[in-house]
């Protein structure tokens, strides 16, 4: 596992505010049709189901279905490279990351940190995959969470969320 560093000059907590519950949907996400939801605010999209109930309050994106919750937050701070965001959420979300975490390039030149593991966000355990982005002058923290074992049903499926994001258009070209 890679080093997580303590970083301390920033606090994220107000990403978990708000996960309470998490209500289990009545349909698989595997059986769903899928839509693109874009948001200019955010200069991104991505690919959710498309019974998936999402809002933005500020400069938060949340989308929620099957028991799983999707955080989007717009990070307005050009110094911090995707990796120090990455570690600094893992340490604000008590993260335990399982294995090591991956740097990788999303679609449209979005640069990212991707890792996967344990957390417990607003006193309720199960899994996350969390992801810090780059894309120009745009920084973003990104998670998807789900109790255990809905966790352990559709990890295939949050990560293909959460790896989703690209800039906002995006038809495959500039």
């Amino acid at each position: 596992m890679k080093n997580i560093c303590s970083l301390n000059r920033f606090n994220f907590g107000g990403l978990l505010l708000l996960v309470l519950f998490l209500v289990p949907g009545t349909a698989s996400v595997h059986a769903q049709d899928w839509i693109t939801y874009s948001s200019s605010k955010f200069d991104l999209q991505f690919m959710i189901p498309d019974y998936w109930k999402t809002t933005v309050n500020g400069d938060m994106l949340v989308s929620e279905g099957d028991g799983i919750i999707f955080v989007l937050t717009a990070v307005k701070d050009e110094s911090l490279s995707t990796l120090e965001l990455f570690e600094i959420q893992v340490e604000t979300l008590d993260m335990e990351v399982e294995g090591e975490y991956e740097e990788i390039d999303l679609t449209g030149g979005i640069q990212a940190v991707l890792g996967a593991g344990a957390a417990i966000i607003e006193g309720e355990a199960g899994g996350i995959v969390l992801l810090a982005a780059t894309l120009d002058e745009n920084n973003y923290l990104a998670y998807i969470y789900a109790e255990p074992d809905v966790y352990e049903e559709y990890e295939d499926v949050m990560v293909d969320i959460i790896t989703s994001l690209e800039p906002y258009g995006w038809d495959g070209g500039y």
